[in-house]
């Protein structure tokens, strides 16, 4: 049966009215959905503290997060006194002499203080693009150092330009910037730009959706 004008532009309305509404609280419920299982998540993770709280306290509704956000707190402020230094450093020397624990801890710890930085450290990360998964696809990435007195020397004799100066690039995935893509590249397929570490994190958690500032300026 074919639909009048009128009854068309009803429909069409009613659909515009359908989708405003739903685009309108995807985004809310996708917020409350991703809370909630995070919320569920860490507090399995957290189960076993509750056992060793005492009772009252336990009666409080997310009370295992209230001890870890206090724990952590206290020990960022144990770590900001002087004699406590020593026997971090103690504790992480022990921790590296165990050959699986310590492969996992220094790589997280590297990752964690790679992203961990101060704003006047965060300024001298250099962002670059390179083209990855092949060319004419462009990815933001990090550049990290110079591969010249170490992972150059990997590089097979016959794919290797001694002419060019080859850098360790840190690709990251979206949304999650602690993981990614290690690669050794020559300086000639590395395209600098003037985006700042903040911006390119930001850019990489949102997929895209945010613009750096820089960008919007051009």
């Amino acid at each position: 049966m074919k639909l009048t004008k009128p009854i068309y532009s009803s429909l069409s309305y009613i659909k515009k009215l359908f989708l405003s509404g739903l685009f309108m609280i995807l985004p809310i419920v996708l917020t409350m959905v991703s809370i909630s299982f995070t919320y569920a998540f860490i507090a399995k993770w957290l189960t076993p503290l509750r056992k060793i709280i005492p009772l009252y306290f336990q009666r409080i509704p997310g009370s295992e997060f209230i001890l870890v956000t206090v724990a952590i707190l206290l020990i960022g402020f144990l770590l900001k006194l002087v004699f406590i230094t020593p026997i971090v450093h103690w504790f992480e020397n022990l921790i590296v002499k165990i050959p699986l624990i310590r492969s996992v801890y220094s790589s997280s710890k590297t990752l964690v203080n790679f992203f961990n930085v101060s704003p006047a450290v965060s300024k001298k990360r250099k962002v670059i693009l390179i083209e990855f998964p092949r060319k004419g696809f462009f990815n933001i990435a990090f550049l990290l150092e110079p591969a010249t007195d170490n992972f150059q020397k990997i590089i097979p004799a016959d794919k290797l330009d001694n002419k060019k100066t080859y850098y360790k690039v840190f690709l990251p995935n979206s949304p999650n910037p602690t993981s990614g893509y290690f690669l050794i590249l020559p300086e000639n397929e590395i395209i600098y730009t003037n985006l700042t570490f903040d911006e390119a994190i930001k850019s990489v958690v949102s997929c895209g959706l945010i613009t750096p500032a820089s960008i919007e300026k051009l």
